[in-house]
C-alpha cells in the first residue's frame, strides 16, 4: 500500500513506491536516482535516464515480463558498458536514451524484434564512434610526436655545420637517421590502420601511450640500422654512386616501417656474437 508524503518544500504530495507521478528532475524514491529524462512511464513500469546518464527502470508487482526480457536486459547492460568511452554528457545521454527506448519497448509488450532492432542500431553506431575516437587518440599522439621530430630534423639540418662540429659527422648522421625512423613508423601505422584493433573504453591514456610507443619503436629500430651502417655491418664494402646520407636515411625509414628488418638484424648480431662450437 502506498502512502502520501510531502517534500521538503511542502509541495504537493507524491506516492511512495509509485512511479506514474514522477517527472524529470524528481528523485525516484525507490531507486534514489535523480531523473534526467523519462523515456516511458505507465501504471505498471517506468524507464528513464538518470542524472548520471544511466538507464534505470522498475516495475510493479502486477507487471508481466515478456519471455525475452532477460535477453534485452543483458543487451542493455552490454551497450551501457560499451558506451562508457563517450565523455560528452549530452552525447552520452542521447545514446543511453536510445538504449532505454529498446528496454521500454520490451517492458511495454512489443514483439522481440522491435526491441532488438533499436539495440542493433545503437551497437552499430557505438562501433563507428568507438573507432573514430580510438583512431583520434592513437593517430594524434603518433602524428604529434612525429611532427616534433620532423621539426627537429629540419632545425638540425639547417644548423648542420654547427651540429657536426659539436657532435661529430658520424654522430650527426646517426641522429638524423634515427629521426627518420619516426617517419617510417608513422607510415607503418597509417598503412595498417584497417587492421588495428582498438577499444576506446580502454581510455585515452592507453591509446596515446600505444601511439607514442609505436613511434618510439621506429626510432630505436632506425638507430640500430644507422649504427650498423656506420659500423659496416650493413652495406659494408659496397660501392654506391649516390649520396651516402640519402641511403642511410632511406634505410632508417625502412627500419621504422618494417617489422622484419630489425629482428633479422638482431638475429645477425646474435649469430656473430655467439661462439661456434667445434664438432
Amino acid at each position: 500500500m502506498s502512502s502520501d508524503v510531502v517534500d521538503e518544500q511542502g509541495s504537493s504530495p507524491t506516492l511512495v513506491g509509485g512511479h506514474y507521478h514522477l517527472k524529470a528532475g524528481d528523485i525516484d524514491p525507490e531507486l534514489n536516482k535523480k531523473i534526467e529524462e523519462i523515456v516511458l512511464s505507465t501504471k505498471d513500469f517506468i524507464v528513464y535516464v538518470d542524472s548520471e546518464q544511466a538507464v534505470q527502470w522498475r516495475t510493479t508487482d502486477h507487471h508481466k515480463m515478456p519471455e525475452y526480457c532477460g535477453e534485452v536486459l543483458n543487451t542493455v547492460a552490454a551497450l551501457e558498458a560499451k558506451s562508457q568511452f563517450i565523455s560528452a554528457p549530452q552525447t552520452l545521454r542521447v545514446v543511453r536514451r536510445r538504449i532505454a527506448e529498446g528496454l521500454a519497448r520490451c517492458l511495454d509488450g512489443y514483439p522481440r524484434e522491435n526491441s532488438f532492432a533499436i539495440m542493433r542500431e545503437v551497437e552499430f553506431e557505438l562501433k563507428i564512434r568507438n573507432k573514430e575516437i580510438s583512431w583520434k587518440w592513437y593517430f594524434l599522439s603518433a602524428m604529434t610526436l612525429t611532427a616534433v621530430l620532423v621539426i627537429s630534423f629540419a632545425a638540425l639540418w639547417l644548423l648542420r655545420d654547427q651540429a657536426r662540429a659539436c657532435v661529430g659527422a658520424a654522430a650527426f648522421e646517426v641522429i638524423l637517421g634515427t629521426i627518420c625512423g619516426a617517419l617510417g613508423a608513422l607510415l607503418s601505422v597509417m598503412s595498417r590502420s584497417n587492421r588495428l584493433i582498438m577499444d576506446a573504453n580502454a581510455g585515452k591514456a592507453l591509446h596515446q601511450l600505444e601511439g607514442l610507443s609505436r613511434i618510439g619503436a621506429g626510432l630505436i629500430g632506425a638507430l640500430l640500422v644507422a649504427l650498423s651502417i656506420k659500423a659496416g655491418i650493413i652495406l659494408g664494402g659496397i660501392r654506391f654512386s649516390g649520396n651516402p646520407q640519402a641511403l642511410l636515411f632511406a634505410f632508417c625509414i625502412v627500419a621504422g616501417t618494417s617489422e622484419r628488418l630489425v629482428p633479422s638484424l638482431i638475429a645477425t648480431f646474435e649469430r656473430n656474437a655467439t661462439p661456434k662450437t667445434q664438432p
